[in-house]
């Protein structure tokens, strides 16, 4: 009988190799708005979910295509911090590198090992440690309403809207409708001076319009502002509000290889939009 080849993993749960990190670096740093974070990881990819209270929601997912290598035993979910984890994927600066992630159980810590490509004689390996951690909110029930109103519009022309809005505005104010103006922000400063983008829908930036109803919700400047540097990064952009004003801000990015990473805002409304 032969010998069954042992494992060059060992006993982990969780294996990972991604070829190019930029695009997976910058897509880290555009959710650390908060110290902690939960990685959960499945047969369907990989997820890293950040919460700021009850107000906005960030989720990053990598499905196993965006991975050169990907193997998981099971369901695996544990917390860890966010700067960590940023620092350690920019222990090279810039330098383009490759990527492996391992995890054995409960209790371990997540090990990064970065290989630069300018220099096949170097790596440099680090542990981050884990722990236990709640289950995020699950807004996305909140989004399966068939009325809801949902736009693509292209990335790069969208974040040059948010960046020309005025930048002291204390409130974003989002319209999304069947009739004119489509889909319109408007900005609420804090002298309560007023600045707004109207978008029609037979716009260029447009990729898809279906909007059934008229949502009229604002948002907190701040919770509009941490999407910036995701945003500034996307090829395109979802935009989805239900009926209370929810908002979905689904972004692709696309790295060096052409595969694809999603992260998904949710941000919660003000109540008083009067």
């Amino acid at each position: 009988m032969a010998d069954v080849e042992p494992s060059p993993y060992g006993d982990c749960k969780f294996v990972a190799r991604v070829e190019h990190i930029k695009t997976l670096t910058q897509a880290i740093k555009s959710i650390c708005f908060n110290d902690y974070g939960m990685l959960q990881v499945s047969e369907d990819g990989l997820r890293i979910t950040v919460e700021q209270g009850k107000s906005i929601q960030a989720t990053l997912f990598m499905p196993p295509g965006a991975f050169m290598e990907f193997r998981v035993q099971d369901f695996q979910c544990f917390g860890l911090k966010m700067n960590v984890l940023s620092e350690c994927l920019n222990l090279f600066g810039s330098a383009d590198c490759s990527l492996r992630m391992m995890y054995k159980d409960k209790g371990d810590p997540l090990r990064i090992i970065l290989y630069p490509h300018d220099d096949d004689d170097v790596s440099t390996e680090c542990a981050i440690k884990t722990m236990d951690c709640d289950e995020p909110i699950d807004y996305d029930q909140n989004l399966k309403d068939p009325d809801l109103n949902v736009i693509f519009v292209r990335g790069p022309n969208l974040s040059k809207v948010f960046h020309e809005l005025e930048k002291s505005a204390e409130e974003f104010e989002f319209v999304t409708s069947p009739n004119r103006p489509h889909f319109k922000i408007t900005t609420v400063g804090i002298m309560q001076a007023v600045f707004s983008v109207e978008v029609a829908k037979t716009s260029p930036m447009m990729m898809m319009f279906n909007c059934k109803q008229t949502v009229v919700a604002r948002y907190k400047s701040q919770q509009i502002r941490i999407t910036n540097k995701a945003m500034q990064s996307a090829t395109k952009v979802a935009i989805k509000t239900n009926s209370v004003g929810l908002l979905e801000l689904h972004l692709v990015m696309q790295g060096d290889s052409q595969e694809e990473i999603f992260i998904q805002f949710f941000i919660i409304p003000l109540l008083n939009t009067d």
